[in-house]
C-alpha cells in the first residue's frame, strides 16, 4: 500500500528498487529504529543515569543513521549531497559504536568513562568528522548504478575505530566478570556484554561485508546485505528488557516487560503498513491482535510476579534485621554471663575456703550435725563452681577469647591418672571404674593438657551422673592406618533415645529422662567438651542403643607417630 502511492520515482530509485526487496528496506529502518528510539526515551525518563543516557545516544544514532541510509535509497537530491549524505553515515556509525561502550562501561561500573578513555574515543572519531566535512572521503559518483565511491583508506580506518570498539567492549567485560565475585552481577554483565557485542557484530559485519563484495560480482546486489545489520538493535532491546525485569536493571520493574511488548505491537503494526495484498493485510491486523492480547497477559503476569518478589525480599530483608538483633543478644548475653560468672566465682571461693578450714578444724572442734551440714556446704558450692566454669567456658569460647596452648601429650596415661582421680567418686556411688588399653603406639596427640584433661573429665562425670548401678568403662585404643587415636566411655546408665543424640551437644540440652536421676545438670559440660575437642581438631560422638540401655562417648583425635 505505502508504495502504491508514491507518484514519482527518479531513475536512481528506479534502479534501486529493481535491486532490492522494498518491504524489507522499509521494514529494517523505520520500526526498528522507532522502536529503539521510544525505548531509550521511556528507559531515560524513567531512570536518569549516565547509562540510560549513553543507551538513549545510542538509540538516536541509530535513528540517524537509518534516516540517513533510507534517504539514499528512497531520495535523489543530486549528486553532492548523496555524497555527503553517505559521508555522514560512516560519522554517525562511529558515534553510534562510541556510546555503545560507553553504556556498558556505566552501566557495569556505575560510573561514566574516565577522561583518558573519552578521549581516545574522540580522537578515534576526528579523523572521519574531518574527512567528512572536507568531502576528502569521496573519490566520485557513478550516476549509471547510483552510488557513490569513497576513498579506501578512509573506509578502512572507519571499520577499524569498530573492531576496535569491539575489542574494547569485549576487554572490559572480561575484566568486569574477573574483578566481581557476584552471582548476579556476573550475569548481568554477561547479559549486557552480549547483547551490545551482538547488537555492534551485526552492523559491523554487515557493512564490512558490503564493502568487501561491492567491487565484485559473485552477488548480484551487495548492499542488500546491509540491510541485515540493522536487526541487532531488536536484539540489544530484548536482552535490555531481560536484564530490567529478571534482574530489575537501571532500578526499573515493570519497564522491560512493557517496553517490549510496546515494541512487538510497533513491530506488528509497522507491517500493516507495509502490507502487499489483501490476505497478508489481514494476517498482519490478526497477529497484531494476538501480539496485544498475550502482552496484557504477559504483563500481568509479570506484575503479580514482581509483588511476590518484593515480598520475599522484604521478608529476607526483616530476617536478616532479626539475625542481626539476634547476634547483638547473643553476644550481650555472653558477656553479661561471662562478667556474672567472674562475680560469682570470687566470693564462692572464700565459701569453699573456710567450709574446708572449718572441716580441718582450723577454728576448733564442731559438731557432727555441724560437720554434715558444711560437707553439703562444700559439695554444693563445688558443683557451683564446677557450673560456673563451664558458664565461662561457653562465654570465652563464643567470644572467641578461648586460648589453647597444645603440646605432644601421651593421652593414653592421662585417661588412665583421671579414672584413678575419679574411682573414688565412683565407689561412693557403687559404681565400677575401670580403664583399659589397646593401643600399639605411644597414644601421643597434640592437645592443650588443662583442655583435654576437662573434656576427659566432663565425659567421665557424666558418666557417673547418669549411672546408678553397674560398670563405667574409659578403653583407649588406636588406628594406625587411620593415624586416630580413640577414646570410649562407656556406662550401664539411662542410656539415649535417637531423637535426643541428634541434639544433645547442644547448649543447655538435656536428655528428655535425665531429670529422673539428676536435677543439677547444666545442660552445657557436653557442649564445652564438643568445642573444645573440635578446636584442637578432635571429635566428640555420642552412641547409644535407647533408653534404659546405657551410653558410649567416643572422643578421636588425630595420632602423632
Amino acid at each position: 500500500m505505502f508504495l502504491e502511492n508514491l507518484s514519482t520515482m527518479p531513475y536512481c530509485y528506479e534502479y534501486v528498487v529493481n535491486q532490492i526487496s522494498v518491504s524489507l528496506l522499509l521494514y529494517a529502518h523505520i520500526p526498528t529504529a522507532l522502536s529503539a528510539l521510544l525505548f531509550c526515551i521511556f528507559l531515560f525518563a524513567k531512570n536518569r543515569s549516565i547509562a540510560s543516557f549513553s543507551l538513549l545516544a545510542v538509540s538516536v544514532n541509530f535513528a540517524i543513521w537509518c534516516f540517513l541510509n533510507l534517504s539514499t535509497w528512497f531520495v535523489f537530491i543530486g549528486p553532492e549531497n548523496t555524497m555527503f549524505t553517505w559521508s555522514l553515515i560512516d560519522l554517525f556509525g562511529l558515534f553510534l559504536f562510541f556510546f555503545a561502550y560507553r553504556f556498558l562501561y556505566a552501566f557495569i561500573t556505575g560510573s561514566d568513562l574516565p577522561v583518558w578513555q573519552t578521549a581516545i574515543g574522540i580522537i578515534l572519531i576526528v579523523p572521519t568528522a574531518i574527512t567528512t566535512f572536507l568531502g576528502a572521503n569521496l573519490v566520485g559518483f557513478e550516476s549509471n548504478i547510483c552510488e557513490v565511491v569513497e576513498s579506501p583508506a578512509v573506509v578502512a580506518y572507519s571499520y577499524l575505530v569498530q573492531i576496535l570498539t569491539i575489542l574494547a567492549v569485549t576487554v572490559l567485560a572480561i575484566w568486569s566478570y574477573r574483578k566481581t565475585s557476584k552471582k548476579i552481577e556476573r550475569q548481568k554483565i554477561v547479559l549486557a556484554t552480549l547483547g551490545i557485542l551482538l547488537f555492534l557484530s551485526f552492523f559491523f559485519l554487515a557493512n564490512f561485508l558490503v564493502a568487501l563484495l561491492v567491487n565484485y560480482t559473485v552477488v548480484e546486489y551487495a548492499y542488500n546485505f546491509s540491510i541485515y545489520g540493522l536487526f541487532g538493535m531488536p536484539i540489544l532491546l530484548m536482552f535490555l528488557g531481560y536484564l530490567i525485569v529478571k534482574y530489575k536493571a537501571f532500578s526499573i520493574k515493570m519497564l522491560g516487560a512493557q517496553a517490549l511488548i510496546l515494541a512487538l505491537v510497533l513491530i506488528d503494526a509497522s507491517q500493516i503498513f507495509f502490507s502487499s495484498s489483501r490476505a497478508e493485510f489481514v494476517v498482519n491486523l490478526l497477529t497484531l491482535f494476538l501480539v496485544i492480547i498475550f502482552g496484557y497477559f504477559l504483563i500481568k503476569s509479570v506484575k503479580l510476579e514482581i509483588a511476590a518478589r518484593e515480598r520475599n525480599e522484604e521478608l529476607a530483608k526483616d530476617l536478616a534485621r532479626a539475625n542481626t538483633r539476634l547476634r547483638e543478644l547473643d553476644r550481650q548475653k555472653s558477656e553479661f554471663v561471662s562478667i556474672a560468672s567472674h562475680q560469682l566465682r570470687s566470693p564462692l571461693t572464700s565459701i569453699r575456703g573456710y567450709a574446708s578450714m572449718l572441716l580441718d578444724g582450723s577454728y576448733g572442734k564442731i559438731t557432727k550435725k555441724a560437720e554434715e551440714a558444711l560437707g553439703r556446704i562444700q559439695e554444693s558450692s563445688s558443683f557451683m563452681a564446677l557450673s560456673i566454669e563451664d558458664f565461662l567456658n561457653v562465654s570465652r569460647i563464643e567470644q572467641g577469647k578461648m586460648k589453647y596452648e597444645c603440646a605432644e601429650i601421651n593421652v593414653v596415661e592421662m585417661a588412665s591418672t583421671v579414672v584413678d582421680e575419679m574411682r573414688a567418686a565412683a565407689l561412693k556411688k557403687g559404681l565400677t571404674l575401670s580403664f583399659s588399653s589397646e593401643c600399639k603406639s605411644k597414644g601421643l596427640a597434640s592437645v592443650d593438657p588443662g583442655k583435654m584433661r576437662q573434656v576427659l573429665y566432663n565425659l567421665i562425670d557424666n558418666a557417673l551422673k547418669y549411672t546408678t548401678e553397674g560398670t563405667i568403662t574409659v578403653s583407649v585404643k588406636d588406628d594406625l592406618s587411620r593415624k586416630s587415636l580413640i577414646i570410649s566411655i562407656t556406662d550401664t546408665g539411662i542410656g539415649m533415645s535417637e531423637e535426643t543424640m541428634g541434639s544433645l551437644f547442644d547448649k543447655f540440652v538435656r536428655a528428655k529422662n535425665a531429670n529422673n536421676i539428676n536435677i543439677t545438670g547444666s545442660g552445657l559440660g557436653l557442649y564445652v567438651a564438643k568445642q573444645l575437642m573440635r578446636a584442637m581438631h578432635g571429635e566428640v560422638t555420642a552412641a547409644s542403643p535407647g533408653e534404659g540401655k546405657g551410653s558410649t562417648f567416643t572422643i578421636t583425635l588425630p595420632l602423632l607417630s
